[in-house]
C-alpha cells in the first residue's frame, strides 16, 4: 500500500508560519540583549608595552661575537704534548704514509742515526715526503717544533742527550751541484720560472701554501728548491712524494731548475 502524502489544511499552514516567526523574534530578542549587556562589561585600559620586556622576548636564543684572534699567543700557550695531539698525532700514531709511530723506538733511533737531530729539526721545519713544512701548522715556530721533536723521541724511548736546547739555524745548501756545471740560482728568471711553477700549483698551491700532504714551499731559499729538484732529478729517494716528483723533475734542464727556484723563493713565509 503506498504511502499517501500528508495533506495541511490552510488552519495548518497558518498555524506553522505564525510559530516559525515567532520562533524568529525570540532569537532576535535574546540576541540584542547579549549584545547590550556585553556592551555595558567594563574594558580594561589599554597600557604601552614596556620595551625592556619587548626587546627581552623578541631578543635571540645566542650571539655571536666576533673579533681578532691572536694565532701565535694561542699556539704559545700549548705544551708540546698538546701541539703533538693537535698536529701531528694523525700520523705518528697511526704510522700512515710511513710516518714512525709515536713509541717506536727502533724506527725513531734508526731516523736519529740516520738524519741526526738537526735533520729531523729541519724535516719538521720544511717538510719531508707527505709530512707538510711544520706539520701543516704555520703558526708553529721553530722553538716549538724542537720541543715537539724532543717529546717524540722522549714518549719514544730514545735518548737524546741535549734536546732541550733551542735549536740552531739550520744552515740551508749552498749553491748545489748538477752534472759537470752547477746550478746558478743566482741568475734564474723568476718572470720564467713562474710558467714553469704552473705544473706545481695543484699540489703545492699558487703560492707555495702546501697541502696537508704536499709541503709548503713558502719561505724556502732558491737553493733548497734547486738541492731538491736536483736530487729528484737524479733519481734519489728524497721522501714518500718521490714517486711524484721524479718524473717531473727528470725533464729539467739545470736552466729550468734555476728559474723555478728564483720564483719559489719570492713566496712569502
Amino acid at each position: 500500500m503506498a504511502n499517501q502524502p500528508i495533506k495541511m489544511d490552510t488552519g495548518n499552514k497558518v498555524f506553522l508560519f505564525i510559530s516559525a516567526v515567532a520562533l524568529l523574534a525570540t532569537v532576535i530578542f535574546l540576541v540584542s540583549h547579549l549584545a547590550g549587556f556585553l556592551g555595558q562589561m567594563p574594558l580594561g585600559e589599554r597600557t604601552a608595552a614596556d620595551p625592556e620586556r619587548v626587546a627581552e622576548r623578541i631578543a635571540p636564543v645566542g650571539t655571536v661575537v666576533s673579533g681578532p684572534v691572536d694565532a701565535q699567543e694561542e699556539v704559545a700557550d700549548l705544551s708540546p704534548g698538546d701541539i703533538y695531539s693537535n698536529v701531528c698525532a694523525a700520523c705518528h700514531d697511526t704510522g700512515v704514509s710511513d710516518a714512525p709511530v709515536k713509541g717506536d723506538t727502533d724506527a725513531w733511533a734508526a731516523r736519529l742515526n740516520d738524519k741526526g737531530f738537526d735533520g729531523l729539526i729541519e724535516n719538521s721545519i720544511n717538510g719531508i715526503g707527505a709530512m707538510p713544512a711544520r706539520g701543516g701548522d704555520p703558526s708553529l715556530t721553530d722553538e716549538q717544533l724542537h720541543e715537539v721533536v724532543t717529546y717524540m723521541l722522549a714518549e719514544s724511548g730514545v735518548d737524546l742527550a741535549g734536546a732541550d736546547e733551542a735549536p740552531e739555524a739550520v744552515e740551508e745548501p749552498a749553491a748545489v751541484e748538477a752534472g759537470e756545471g752547477g746550478i746558478a740560482v743566482d741568475e734564474g728568471d723568476a718572470q720564467r720560472g713562474q710558467t714553469l711553477y704552473n705544473t706545481c700549483i695543484a699540489c703545492h698551491g699558487a703560492q707555495g701554501q702546501g697541502t696537508p700532504v704536499f709541503p709548503k714551499l713558502a719561505g724556502s731559499s732558491a737553493e733548497y728548491v734547486a738541492d731538491k729538484l736536483v736530487r729528484y732529478r737524479a733519481g734519489e729517494t728524497v721522501g714518500d712524494q718521490t714517486a711524484l716528483m721524479a718524473p717531473n723533475a727528470a725533464n729539467l734542464s739545470d736552466q729550468d731548475i734555476a728559474d723555478l727556484a728564483a720564483h719559489v723563493a719570492t713566496f712569502e713565509d
